[in-house]
């Protein structure tokens, strides 16, 4: 029965006709396809090599001193980054500002604030490209990649964070050099970028599990899952290798064994950090969104805060007779806060930086 209702169609399932995206894109196309542009949005001390960013309140530095270490010549080296270098040495006191390889004050400074074993810390160091390839025209995906974008820039400072979309027609000459000169210039911009979070947004075939591709004559066409990915994924070989790729995709791509065969030969080829899919037949989109957050959160952003979650907990079936319940969920590093209890990071006395570890000894007579 033909759709009737007009709304947006909400799964990333439908049927195409298959077709070799070489042959189509042997033939003139009648007019030329364009293809827009990717669109890219108190003090702190910023790492010169790391980016991680400090707080002036987090390391104190004296008041007399503060012109010194705002000099041109003047390197900032953050308590993590002075940590990796020193920690198969002998403690060696910090002082964060150094020029020509020598310390810039004369004391080590006071560090008040977390120290951040983690790979990223509270203003996220690590600079993040988020880029939505998806079928030309489509309706779905851009409200759930556009969540993960609200959620991730404000961890980032300027200048670290960069989000881009960018449509695909892979079916004639035109448009895949269009494609192709946009998403190479894209990728050369995000050549220094340490992370890359990728969605590819786009139908799949029901019965064969193959990828829409494009557009002829105004009839979607869908290709082998290998053929479409390797005409995606190749402008961007030289930050693939650090990407994390999420298909807004729906089933059929993994259960249909030929189409499953296309993904582990597209993944061995470009070897990205990791390939995420989903099985279900029709999927909708707004369901992968929770997982999808809690991924996001736990290995890019990384958050380090406690939780403070209050209850009411009522006795029977009286609401208005019971208890306020407050717990509290900490966070905990092995090393520096074990079982969320902080440990001093640095040495009153010299001003060193050591990773806390577990003393073993043994009893007299044991």
């Amino acid at each position: 029965m033909a759709r009737t209702k007009q709304t947006a169609r909400k799964v990333t399932g439908d049927k195409a006709p298959r077709v070799k995206l070489q042959s189509l894109q042997k033939k003139k196309s009648k007019t030329a396809l364009s293809l827009k542009k990717p669109t890219f949005k108190g003090k702190t001390m910023a790492n010169s090599d790391c980016k991680r960013v400090v707080c002036h309140k987090c390391l104190i530095v004296p008041e007399k001193s503060l012109k010194d270490v705002t000099e041109d010549h003047v390197t900032f080296k953050c308590v993590t980054c002075h940590w990796k270098e020193t920690e198969k040495s002998a403690p060696q006191p910090y002082f964060g500002f150094y020029s020509q390889g020598k310390p810039v004050l004369s004391e080590p400074p006071v560090i008040t604030g977390g120290f951040q074993h983690a790979i990223n810390s509270q203003v996220a160091p690590h600079s993040t490209a988020l880029i939505h390839l998806h079928l030309e025209n489509l309706e779905v995906g851009h409200a759930q990649v556009n969540m993960i974008h609200s959620l991730l820039q404000p961890y980032f400072p300027k200048g670290r964070y960069q989000f881009s979309h960018l449509p695909f027609n892979l079916t004639t000459q035109e448009s895949l050099g269009a494609y192709q000169s946009t998403a190479f210039d894209l990728a050369t911009s995000l050549s220094s970028y340490q992370s890359v979070i990728l969605f590819l947004t786009t139908h799949s075939d029901e019965e064969r599990g193959d990828l829409f591709a494009g557009f002829v004559d105004g009839v979607t066409v869908a290709s082998e899952v290998s053929e479409v990915l390797q005409a995606l994924f190749t402008p961007f070989t030289q930050i693939i290798k650090v990407a994390h790729i999420f298909f807004n995709v729906c089933g059929s791509v993994v259960t249909v064994e030929d189409s499953f065969n296309g993904l582990k030969k597209a993944a061995q080829l470009f070897k990205p950090k990791s390939m995420v899919l989903f099985d279900a037949q029709h999927l909708h989109l707004a369901t992968t969104i929770p997982y999808l957050l809690s991924l996001v959160d736990s290995t890019i952003i990384q958050g380090h805060s406690n939780i403070i979650v209050m209850m009411w907990r009522s006795q029977g079936e009286n609401m208005e007779v019971g208890k306020l319940v407050v717990e509290k969920l900490v966070w905990t590093d092995k090393f520096v806060r074990p079982w969320g209890n902080y440990l001093p990071i640095q040495c009153p006395h010299c001003g060193s930086i050591q990773k806390w570890v577990h003393s073993l000894w043994e009893r007299e007579g044991a």
